[in-house]
């Protein structure tokens, strides 16, 4: 390991530790990762390799992470975010649907700014497991689709009752 080397993660209760050693340059995205995600984790990384041990009852979501950063099979998709993070991330669209269980035509009938902000948060979390995924996916729904408060409703919550 280099001079730099960087400890992530806490200590954690586990019988059931995995132990997984690889070697990347993505160890501080892996890290971030696995933290939003919910893994409890502990490990380090410098700029060539990473160590780190988890809990293994996230075997899967720590598999599908790693895979995202380092595999062949994620590199495309690893570009088309890149190219279109900004404000064309209504490109990501379809793949929001699928994630959400609706169709592409449930989804493009919702308010713009619905399809902006599921979106820009499927951008924001992609690396993450699919189940934090639809998590935030379908948080992001709930938060903005919320009903409106009724007149009555608005005149009790400013004391005008």
């Amino acid at each position: 390991m280099s001079d730099y080397v960087f400890l992530v993660g806490d200590d954690y209760e586990s019988s059931n530790k995995e132990y997984v050693s690889i070697d990347t340059d993505k160890g501080k995205l892996i890290s971030i990762a696995l933290a939003a995600s919910g893994i409890p984790f502990k490990g380090r990384f410098d700029k060539e390799r990473m160590l780190f041990n988890y809990d293994g009852i996230y075997k899967e979501s720590v598999d599908e992470i790693i895979a995202k950063f380092t595999s062949d099979e994620y590199a495309e998709q690893r570009r088309e975010i890149a190219e279109h993070k900004g404000d064309d991330c209504l490109y990501f669209l379809p793949a929001v649907a699928k994630l959400l269980r609706m169709t592409e035509g449930t989804l493009r009938r919702r308010p713009m700014d619905i399809q902006l902000a599921v979106c820009k948060r499927y951008v924001d979390n992609w690396y993450c497991d699919t189940y934090t995924i639809q998590h935030e996916l379908k948080d992001a729904m709930m938060l903005i689709t919320k009903p409106e408060m009724t007149d009555s409703e608005k005149d009790k919550a400013v004391g005008k009752d």
